[in-house]
């Protein structure tokens, strides 16, 4: 049996070219990474090396035992990572959302569900969450859009409307909503948190400079003492308390300030978090 080490070593070698290149990195001496390459040729009963007098590289089947080893080596760290998810997945149910709003509704609806879980969660990109469920990193994850494949269950969650939050001398005060092109240009202060809307905010007022703040009580804080715009939604009005005083809310006029929101497991972990499904 091939043990991984060796693996590893005939690996370093492929992608470092020399004995004493790959020897550096392994943290190992050239003649101890000779052994092993002698070893592995040993075991294999074949020559994987074409030797010189001062330089030693792979000959066409020792490139082919390279590209082996690398796969190998992926798939045991595949397996590992798997083994960990799966583990972690038996006593923690970690969501994860391109966006804070629908999770302060989520959060509190699943930890009833799941007593005997630890429920977590996390902001993230849509990249990451997808690949994050796909690898059982994230139990559940909330995007803006459901996933069109029969890999991934998806359903309807939430629709979230973007406001801007002035102070009641702020000269938009008065406006039944706004547009992004008339704030562009203004300064705001903004949770760094909020995920895919800052990309929105960004985009669509470029102009603008945006102060953000890394916890959401301190954007609550400074909005009550500033005369600075900030941000917030319907989802977060509902559910903090903060984002109702001493502020008016506008709604954004703009497509992309209201969006809808999906939950998203795997098809295969559909049975186990049915209730959330059913109680959405």
């Amino acid at each position: 049996m091939i043990e991984i080490y060796l693996l590893e070593q005939l690996n370093a070698f492929a992608t470092y070219g020399t004995l004493s290149e790959a020897a550096e990195k392994l943290n190992i001496t050239q003649p101890s990474l000779s052994r092993s390459m002698q070893k592995l040729e040993q075991l294999l009963g074949i020559s994987l090396f074409e030797r010189g007098k001062n330089r030693i590289i792979l000959n066409e089947t020792g490139k082919l035992a390279a590209e082996y080893a690398k796969r190998l080596l992926e798939y045991e760290k595949e397996m590992e990572r798997s083994l960990r998810s799966f583990d972690r997945s038996l006593h923690t149910l970690t969501i994860g959302s391109c966006a804070p709003g629908p999770l302060m509704e989520l959060l509190p609806l699943t930890t009833g569900i799941f007593s005997s879980l630890t429920v977590s969660s996390n902001i993230d990109t849509e990249d990451m969450l997808i690949k994050g469920l796909k690898h059982s990193d994230y139990g559940i994850i909330l995007l803006t859009h459901p996933l069109e494949s029969d890999e991934y269950y998806s359903q309807k969650y939430l629709t979230e409307q973007l406001y801007l939050s002035v102070t009641r001398f702020h000269p938009a005060s008065s406006y039944p909503q706004i547009s992004f092109q008339e704030m562009d240009g203004q300064n705001f202060i903004m949770y760094a948190g909020v995920g895919f809307w800052a990309d929105v905010v960004q985009n669509k007022m470029p102009h603008s400079i945006f102060f953000k703040q890394e916890s959401i009580d301190a954007v609550g804080e400074l909005a009550k003492y500033s005369d600075l715009p900030s941000f917030t939604t319907d989802v977060s009005i509902k559910n903090l308390p903060s984002r109702r005083n001493n502020r008016i809310n506008i709604p954004f006029s703009d497509p992309e300030s209201n969006v809808t929101f999906y939950v998203i497991c795997k098809t295969e972990n559909y049975s186990k978090y049915k209730n959330v499904f059913m109680s959405l």
